[in-house]
Formats: C-alpha cells, sequence, structure tokens
C-alpha cells in the first residue's frame, strides 16, 4: 500500500480539519459505548424492581445521548466530505498541472481517454478513501479496542470465548488479499482500453460513419464491455465473498456467545441485562471487522487508482529546464540549426545532422516526401522535444537555455488542422493574448480575411464554435486560427501545411492573410503543395531525415534534383 502512504502527504495543510474530524469520530464512538449498558440498567435493575423513574431516567439519558450522537455524526460527515472534495481537487490540479510540463512523446503514447481517466475516475476514487475509510479506520479501530476493554469488564470468562474467533477474520483477509489486487489492477487495465476506445471513436464518429463502419465500432465496444463485465464480476466475486466469510465468522461468535452466555445465565453466573449488554457490544465488536473487510475493495480500487495516477505524476519530461535557464528576449529571427540529430525512440534516428541558418525576415519553405522530417525539425523548433545531439540557436540562444515559455510565446502556429476549443470567437481568437482589447481583435481578424464572416454570424464575435471548432468550415477555422497568431504577434511563424485540405477560394482568402502575417517575420512554410512556397527565400528539400537540397524555386528547378522531381509530379497530376 505504498501508494497511499504516498497519498497521505495531500493531507498536509488540513491537519486542523483532520484533527477536528477525529475527534469528532472519537466522540461518536464514545457516544455509542453508554447504549449496551444503559439497557442493561433498564433489564436488570429498572425494571426488576418496577422503578418507573429510574426507567425514564434512563430513557432520557438514552435520547440525549442518540440526539447529540447524531449531530455530531453529520458535523464530522460534512467536514470529511468538504475535506475529500478538497483533497481530490489538489490531486486533480497536480495531475493537469504535470500534464502542461509533459512534451509530446508522452501524449503520443497515450490514448487520450486514458489521460483523461487519470484526473476523472481515478482522482474521484481517491474521495471515497478519505470519506468513508478514514471514518471507518479511525472509528472502528478505537470501537475494537474499547469495546474488548468493556468485555472484560462485564465478563472476562465470556469475553475469552469471544474474541478467539478474531484471528479467523484476518486469516480471511490474509487469503483474500493477493487475489483481490491482482483482480483490481486487471479491472482497471481493461476499463482503461474501454474508456480510450470510446474517446476516440467519439471524437472520430465523421470518420467512423463515413466508412460505413458503424456495426463494427459497436461490436467493438460491446467486446470492451463485456470483457469489463467478467472481470468486474471476478473482482465482486472475491470481494463478496471476504464480506460473506467475515459475516459468517461474526455469526459463529455469536454461537458461541448464546451457547457459553445461555449456560451462564442459566446457572447464575450471568445475568439477562449483561447478556444483551455483552451481546451489544459484540456486534460492536464484530461489525467494525465485517467493514473492514469489506472496506478492503474500496481501499484497494484507490490503491489501483493512486498506481495510475502516480505513473502520470512520476512521468519525467523530456523537454525540461534547468536552473540557470532565463527568460528569451525579443528576438529579430535569427535560427540556426547546428549538426542537429534526433530520434523518437533508439531504434530509428529522424534527423540526421540537420544544418541550416535563416536570417530575420525570411521565408523558408520544407519540403519533402511524406516522413522526411519536416514535421519533426518544425517541433523541435518550438522545443516540444529536445534534440539528442547539436542545438539550436535563436538569435544566438540556445532555446535549451531559455525558458520553454518565453521560447514559445515568441513563435506563431498555424497547424494543418487547426484546433479550436469550445467557447466563442472571441474566446479562441485571443487565446494567446488573453488581455487583448476588441480593437486590437478586430484589427487581427481583418488581417486574417476572418471579420466579414464573423459579423454575418448571428451572434458576431460572441458565436459559439462547438467542440474542435465544427460549427466552421475548414477555411473558417484556418482564419481564425491565422487571426489568433496576428493578434499574438509573434516574432516567428510556423504554418504547417495550411492550406493542404482548402478549396481553391478559400486557399486563396489564407494565403492573401499569411503574405500579410508573414511581412517582417521570420516564417516556416510545410506544404506538399508547391504553389504555396514559389515566393520563399529558401527552399530547404528533405529526404530520409537529411537536407538534400536548398536553394530558391527556380534554382532547384534547374538542379534537376527531388525538388524538380516533386514539382513535376504536383504540375503533371494537377
Amino acid at each position: 500500500m505504498k501508494e497511499i502512504r504516498r497519498f497521505l502527504r495531500y493531507l498536509k495543510g488540513y491537519e486542523g480539519q483532520i484533527a477536528l474530524a477525529i475527534v469528532l469520530i472519537l466522540a461518536v464512538s464514545a457516544l455509542s459505548l453508554p447504549y449496551p449498558m444503559i439497557v442493561k440498567h433498564m433489564l436488570d435493575v429498572a425494571l426488576p424492581n418496577r422503578d418507573w423513574q429510574l426507567q425514564k431516567l434512563l430513557m432520557l439519558i438514552f435520547l440525549a445521548n442518540f440526539v447529540l450522537k447524531g449531530g455530531l455524526q453529520y458535523l464530522n460527515r460534512i467536514i470529511l466530505q468538504r475535506l475529500g472534495h478538497r483533497v481530490t481537487s489538489d490531486l486533480r490540479k497536480d495531475i493537469f498541472t504535470h500534464l502542461q510540463s509533459l512534451s509530446m512523446k508522452y501524449y503520443e503514447r497515450h490514448q487520450t481517454g486514458k489521460i483523461a481517466a487519470r484526473a476523472s475516475h481515478d482522482a474521484g476514487a481517491v474521495y471515497n478513501l478519505i470519506t468513508s475509510v478514514l471514518v471507518n479506520l479511525v472509528n472502528d479501530s478505537v470501537s475494537l479496542l474499547t469495546v474488548i476493554g468493556m468485555l472484560f469488564y462485564i465478563k472476562w470468562q465470556l469475553a475469552l470465548v469471544v474474541i478467539a474467533v478474531l484471528p479467523l477474520f484476518l486469516l480471511n483477509y490474509r487469503l483474500s488479499l493477493k487475489t483481490i489486487r491482482i483482480l483490481s489492477r486487471r479491472h482497471r487495465r481493461n476499463w482503461d482500453r474501454v474508456v480510450g476506445f470510446l474517446h476516440e471513436r467519439v471524437a472520430s464518429a465523421r470518420l467512423v460513419k463515413s466508412f460505413s463502419a458503424e456495426a463494427r465500432e459497436i461490436e467493438r465496444f460491446r467486446t470492451g464491455i463485456e470483457r469489463d463485465f467478467r472481470n468486474h464480476n471476478q473482482l465482486q466475486f472475491f470481494n463478496t465473498r471476504l464480506w460473506v466469510f467475515a459475516a459468517a465468522i461474526g455469526d459463529l461468535g455469536v454461537l458461541l456467545l448464546f451457547s457459553v452466555g445461555g449456560w451462564m445465565v442459566i446457572h447464575d453466573r450471568l445475568t439477562i441485562g449483561e447478556l444483551v449488554a455483552f451481546s451489544t457490544y459484540m456486534g460492536f465488536l464484530y461489525s467494525p471487522l465485517i467493514r473492514l473487510s469489506d472496506m478492503h475493495g474500496t481501499v484497494q480500487q484507490a490503491s489501483t487508482s493512486l498506481e495510475k495516477i502516480y505513473e502520470v505524476l512520476d512521468t519525467p519530461s523530456f523537454v525540461t529546464e534547468g536552473p540557470a535557464t532565463k527568460d528569451l528576449p525579443l528576438v529579430k529571427g535569427r535560427v540556426e540549426f547546428r549538426h542537429v540529430q534526433f530520434s523518437y525512440d533508439a531504434h530509428r534516428r529522424i534527423l540526421q545532422d540537420i544544418n541550416v541558418t535563416v536570417e530575420p525576415g525570411q521565408l523558408i519553405a520544407l519540403v519533402g516526401p511524406s516522413g522526411a522530417g519536416k514535421t519533426t525539425f518544425i517541433n523541435l523548433l518550438c522545443r516540444f522535444y529536445d534534440v539528442d545531439s547539436g542545438a539550436i540557436l535563436l538569435d544566438d540562444h540556445d532555446i535549451r537555455q531559455v525558458t520553454v515559455k518565453s521560447l514559445r510565446q515568441q513563435i506563431g502556429f498555424v497547424m494543418q488542422e487547426s484546433i479550436l476549443f469550445s467557447g466563442t470567437l472571441l474566446d479562441n481568437i485571443r487565446y494567446g493574448r488573453p488581455d487583448a482589447d476588441m480593437p486590437a481583435i478586430i484589427e487581427a481578424t481583418k488581417a486574417a480575411n476572418a471579420h466579414d464572416f464573423i459579423l454575418a454570424l448571428p451572434n458576431g464575435y460572441n458565436s459559439a464554435v462547438g467542440e474542435r471548432g465544427v460549427k466552421l468550415s475548414g477555411g473558417q477555422r484556418q482564419r481564425i486560427a491565422i487571426a489568433r497568431a496576428i493578434l499574438k504577434n509573434p516574432r516567428l511563424l510556423i504554418f504547417d501545411e495550411a492550406t493542404s485540405a482548402l478549396d481553391t477560394e478559400s486557399e486563396r482568402l489564407i494565403q492573401d492573410a499569411m503574405e500579410r502575417l508573414m511581412a517582417g517575420r521570420t516564417t516556416f512554410v510545410i506544404a506538399h503543395r508547391l504553389s504555396t512556397i514559389l515566393k520563399a527565400d529558401k527552399i530547404i528539400v528533405m529526404k530520409d531525415g537529411a537536407i538534400v537540397e536548398t536553394g530558391r524555386h527556380a534554382e532547384l528547378i534547374e538542379r534537376g534534383g527531388l525538388y524538380k522531381r516533386l514539382h513535376d509530379l504536383q504540375f503533371r497530376d494537377e
């Protein structure tokens, strides 16, 4: 249970609330102890002597005890629920914060649904650990000790008989522990697969429908759910068996109590009141043991969830900042790659000895077949990954020696598929500059050829875009992305095939917006459509992770190399 012990550090800072909750738990536990003794005095003193005054007094004590205990339980529950939600919120914030620090390698290796499950389902499982387990653990542990003391106080000979069955509870727990732990982990893995599959298919509903693959995906989801159902049943079988055996052991104790205790009453060695009090206290003794067995499932579920959470929190970022890093000052835009090499894994090198110098304000086009390394080139410049060897310099600053935030603040990125968040157009446009005023926003949208279509919408700039911008066309999303980049006012611009999936009219509008945005800025353009890069100051032709040609369009055509072959193939097809 090392995960549980590690989690306890999240309780730091809440010691006062925890102490108050424990005091209330102890008070509630203490208020439970007089019940059997009150009943004993009713049966052994008040009723045999027909003492109605004593009976009324005992009933009033019972009622006062009941009301006070209920009030303390209510207050304790409120405190623990608030504490549980507070700690769960802290854990979720830590998960999200750490996710923001991880490089793209992590996101490429894990399904989005599984990542989201860490902050939602797994963090939620911890809530029960505080609100349920903490209460029962403290309350039942105290009850066990005090009740055993009360049993010996009433009749030590009978107490020895009752506690003789306690080792059986421990044996039952130990026999089930390992199996339940294994099944709990297996269930969590299976459920992660189901959640990941569900998230992917919901996010790709258009693709599924376009291939008429609904029936096939339904069957795959059904298979995953059935597998989870079987695994969950196995887990519940062992959890239930643990609880049933614990209850059976408790019943065995009751049988022993009334067998031995009944004999003692018949032979005047025990009163009826003492037997009733003894049986009530024994319920206080066995009920916690049964609950502790039942609670094991909750603890195991929380432990498994914490394992998954700590897998995320313990994942190191492949992009790190050392103590000597500093903020990048405002740059002119000179970029230099010096003998850069990079690989996503140890088995295949993606970039090999890349050497490039780009002067401020130049337009650089990256060209090459798929898999040539163009996107990796850009990813390294944005420091989504760090180079394996060599260096990338921006105005003579090694980008590994400056803070990631200050670097990316000076880079504007327009991707092939522009991502918009749920919300309004206004929210999305000023995503990179939240404090921007409306005049600046309108100026940016006009420069991006987006202002007119925005005003034509029913709610203008306050129009909702839908998840990932589904309510807009591809060309409209791209123009919003360009407006977002213009508003950010970066020194470097990156266009990753920004017009490759658009119609001719949308491409014309976006190229016009791109030209206005590129003025005076160092710009990198990745494009398969060579018509978009004819004006480039330098074209870098890549193949198999290496630069094979550089030059302007006319020069490269005249050389007759890879660029000319790509050019001829494209224009022949067109």
